[in-house]
């Protein structure tokens, strides 16, 4: 997170909504309230047409691991990208619109590695607190720095997980799928790295969307012990879209069942 936690601006932001008039009160999201999305699609994937309660979880095709990297680009994203090369792992990593300028060599260098560019915004505020041209323009920005550079970010994740249908809509009109997690590593509070790997190895699971934070260095020491728990448990570390693609299909079996003709 940009200098304080989540916890410390949504707080201060709750406070406000729930002030006396005339602010009015706010709702929040569920990853924003309770540090995490349930694998449910309008809380985890709001918008999309994937329904998770289809998701047939105990199928092979869904032994997969989205792992989300957040608030690069950061000189510690070609330390991770290494690691995941090691580990013949993928990852989403989701920018901030206002750094690419600053460090466009490690977007290509994410972009060659094969592994996927999200956008967190351009820079980084509560989405829901934003007039819609602020929303958009926060969402707007990013995609045209990418695209200056041949990517066409097909996620976004909102800042401190807090969005709205309005939000989603916004981001879907400019291309994005909107996407939280269902695993926090919660490094952002100043964890060690034993502490980090420990938090995400409970939560590792198939279907799993994991939260991590490239700004902080504990969780690169942590990455490794992370990505070996994975294999040992028998789970692949993706990208959001093959996480996508890897949820429909062991969803599909359950659709045809759903939408077969009964005999007489």
């Amino acid at each position: 997170m940009m200098g304080i936690s989540r916890r410390a601006v949504l707080g201060a932001s709750l406070a406000l909504s729930l002030a006396p008039f005339p602010v009015a009160a706010r709702q929040r999201s569920h990853a924003a309230t309770h540090g995490a999305a349930p694998f449910a699609t309008e809380h985890l994937i709001p918008g999309s047409p994937l329904d998770l309660g289809q998701v047939d979880l105990t199928s092979p095709e869904a032994r997969v691991v989205a792992l989300t990297i957040d608030d690069g680009p950061d000189p510690n994203d070609l330390r991770i990208l290494e690691i995941l090369r090691q580990h013949e792992a993928k990852a989403t990593f989701f920018c901030i619109g206002g750094k690419i300028a600053r460090h466009p060599d490690i977007v290509l260098a994410m972009a060659a590695s094969g592994n996927e560019i999200g956008s967190h915004s351009q820079t980084h505020p509560l989405m829901t607190d934003l007039t819609a041209g602020q929303r958009d323009w926060n969402l707007a920005k990013p995609n045209a720095a990418l695209a200056g550079m041949g990517i066409h970010p097909a996620w976004f994740r909102p800042p401190y997980g807090d969005f709205d249908a309005a939000v989603t809509a916004q981001a879907q009109a400019h291309g994005l799928r909107t996407v939280l997690w269902t695993a926090d590593s919660q490094d952002w509070k100043g964890l060690g790295p034993d502490a980090i790997a420990s938090r995400v190895q409970e939560r590792l699971a198939p279907g799993a969307v994991v939260l991590m934070h490239s700004t902080k260095a504990a969780s690169v020491e942590a990455l490794p012990g992370i990505l070996e728990s994975g294999k040992r448990q028998g789970v692949r570390f993706v990208t959001m879209t093959e996480w996508a693609s890897a949820m429909e299909r062991a969803a599909m079996p359950s659709l045809a069942m759903l939408h077969a003709p009964t005999g007489r």
